[in-house]
Protein backbone atom coordinates (compact mmCIF):
# COMPACT_ATOMS: atom_id res chain seq x y z
CA UNK A 1 0.00 0.00 0.00
CA UNK A 2 1.47 3.74 -1.30
CA UNK A 3 0.11 6.98 -0.10
CA UNK A 4 1.30 10.57 -0.85
CA UNK A 5 -0.58 12.41 -2.81
CA UNK A 6 -0.20 15.95 -4.37
CA UNK A 7 -2.48 18.71 -5.44
CA UNK A 8 -3.19 21.29 -8.02
CA UNK A 9 -5.75 23.80 -8.38
CA UNK A 10 -7.20 25.83 -11.43
CA UNK A 11 -10.37 26.65 -12.84
CA UNK A 12 -10.63 24.09 -15.71
CA UNK A 13 -12.12 26.87 -18.29
CA UNK A 14 -8.35 27.77 -18.22
CA UNK A 15 -7.28 24.71 -19.80
CA UNK A 16 -7.31 22.95 -22.73
CA UNK A 17 -10.47 21.24 -23.82
CA UNK A 18 -11.48 18.40 -25.89
CA UNK A 19 -14.96 16.68 -26.88
CA UNK A 20 -15.15 12.63 -26.95
CA UNK A 21 -17.76 10.53 -27.09
CA UNK A 22 -20.56 13.30 -26.59
CA UNK A 23 -18.24 14.42 -22.95
CA UNK A 24 -15.96 17.73 -22.59
CA UNK A 25 -12.19 16.53 -21.23
CA UNK A 26 -9.42 18.93 -19.73
CA UNK A 27 -5.93 18.53 -20.26
CA UNK A 28 -5.19 18.87 -16.18
CA UNK A 29 -1.80 17.14 -16.37
CA UNK A 30 1.21 15.65 -17.88
CA UNK A 31 1.04 11.99 -17.02
CA UNK A 32 4.77 11.63 -15.86
CA UNK A 33 3.42 14.40 -12.89
CA UNK A 34 0.73 11.20 -12.05
CA UNK A 35 3.08 9.19 -9.75
CA UNK A 36 2.42 5.54 -9.74
CA UNK A 37 0.77 3.60 -6.95
CA UNK A 38 -0.53 7.10 -5.95
CA UNK A 39 -2.78 9.64 -6.27
CA UNK A 40 -3.34 13.44 -7.64
CA UNK A 41 -5.44 15.73 -6.61
CA UNK A 42 -7.36 18.18 -9.03
CA UNK A 43 -9.16 21.51 -7.33
CA UNK A 44 -12.00 22.98 -9.02
CA UNK A 45 -13.55 24.17 -6.25
CA UNK A 46 -14.83 23.58 -2.86
CA UNK A 47 -16.88 20.87 -3.33
CA UNK A 48 -15.58 19.26 -6.55
CA UNK A 49 -12.36 18.27 -6.18
CA UNK A 50 -11.25 14.76 -8.46
CA UNK A 51 -8.22 12.64 -7.19
CA UNK A 52 -6.33 10.55 -10.01
CA UNK A 53 -4.67 7.30 -9.72
CA UNK A 54 -2.30 5.67 -12.04
CA UNK A 55 -2.33 2.29 -11.37
CA UNK A 56 0.21 -0.16 -13.86
CA UNK A 57 -0.83 1.93 -17.09
CA UNK A 58 -4.31 2.82 -16.20
CA UNK A 59 -6.30 6.03 -15.14
CA UNK A 60 -8.64 6.37 -12.43
CA UNK A 61 -10.47 9.26 -11.29
CA UNK A 62 -12.89 9.61 -8.55
CA UNK A 63 -13.85 12.32 -6.15
CA UNK A 64 -11.31 13.57 -4.30
CA UNK A 65 -13.81 14.03 -0.79
CA UNK A 66 -14.62 11.39 1.24
CA UNK A 67 -18.44 11.00 1.67
CA UNK A 68 -17.77 10.06 5.69
CA UNK A 69 -17.11 13.20 6.57
CA UNK A 70 -16.69 15.53 3.82
CA UNK A 71 -12.82 15.65 3.45
CA UNK A 72 -11.01 16.25 0.32
CA UNK A 73 -8.30 13.72 1.45
CA UNK A 74 -8.92 10.46 -1.41
CA UNK A 75 -5.24 11.32 -3.22
CA UNK A 76 -3.78 11.00 -0.23
CA UNK A 77 -5.24 7.43 0.31
CA UNK A 78 -3.48 4.29 0.60
CA UNK A 79 -3.64 2.15 -2.65
CA UNK A 80 -4.49 -1.62 -2.35
CA UNK A 81 -5.14 -3.43 -5.78
CA UNK A 82 -7.77 -1.04 -7.27
CA UNK A 83 -8.78 0.15 -3.91
CA UNK A 84 -8.48 3.68 -2.45
CA UNK A 85 -8.25 3.67 1.94
CA UNK A 86 -9.28 7.15 2.98
CA UNK A 87 -6.25 7.93 5.69
CA UNK A 88 -8.44 9.51 8.09
CA UNK A 89 -11.11 6.77 9.35
CA UNK A 90 -10.29 3.61 6.89
CA UNK A 91 -13.45 3.61 4.50
CA UNK A 92 -12.62 1.64 1.27
CA UNK A 93 -13.52 2.71 -2.24
CA UNK A 94 -13.44 1.22 -5.65
CA UNK A 95 -11.90 3.05 -8.13
CA UNK A 96 -13.57 1.52 -10.65
CA UNK A 97 -17.05 2.28 -9.49
CA UNK A 98 -16.57 4.35 -6.64
CA UNK A 99 -18.72 2.27 -4.42
CA UNK A 100 -18.05 1.58 -0.89
CA UNK A 101 -16.30 -1.67 0.48
CA UNK A 102 -18.75 -2.66 3.12
CA UNK A 103 -20.79 0.22 3.53
CA UNK A 104 -23.41 2.38 0.83
CA UNK A 105 -21.50 5.49 0.35
CA UNK A 106 -20.47 5.93 -3.22
CA UNK A 107 -17.93 8.27 -4.47
CA UNK A 108 -18.24 10.24 -8.17
CA UNK A 109 -15.87 8.44 -10.99
CA UNK A 110 -15.42 10.34 -13.82
CA UNK A 111 -13.82 9.13 -17.14
CA UNK A 112 -10.15 9.59 -17.81
CA UNK A 113 -7.69 8.81 -20.23
CA UNK A 114 -4.00 9.79 -21.27
CA UNK A 115 -3.02 10.97 -24.90
CA UNK A 116 0.10 12.31 -26.19
CA UNK A 117 1.41 12.05 -22.35
CA UNK A 118 -0.96 14.34 -21.21
CA UNK A 119 -3.91 13.59 -18.89
CA UNK A 120 -7.17 14.22 -19.86
CA UNK A 121 -9.97 14.14 -17.32
CA UNK A 122 -13.87 14.52 -18.08
CA UNK A 123 -14.88 18.33 -16.92
CA UNK A 124 -16.76 17.51 -13.94
CA UNK A 125 -20.22 19.29 -13.45
CA UNK A 126 -20.55 21.90 -10.48
CA UNK A 127 -22.84 20.47 -7.94
CA UNK A 128 -24.59 22.42 -5.12
CA UNK A 129 -23.83 20.22 -1.98
CA UNK A 130 -26.94 19.48 -0.24
CA UNK A 131 -26.44 21.37 3.08
CA UNK A 132 -26.57 24.59 0.99
CA UNK A 133 -30.24 23.50 0.03
CA UNK A 134 -30.84 24.85 3.81
CA UNK A 135 -30.02 28.06 3.57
Amino acid sequence: MTGAGSADAFDGANFPQCERDGKIFLDVCALDELPRKSGKAIFFDDETQVAIFRIAEELYAVSHICPHQHVPILADGLLDDLTVTCPLHGWMYSLENGKALGGGAKLKTYKVFEESGRVWLEQPKRIEPDWIMDF
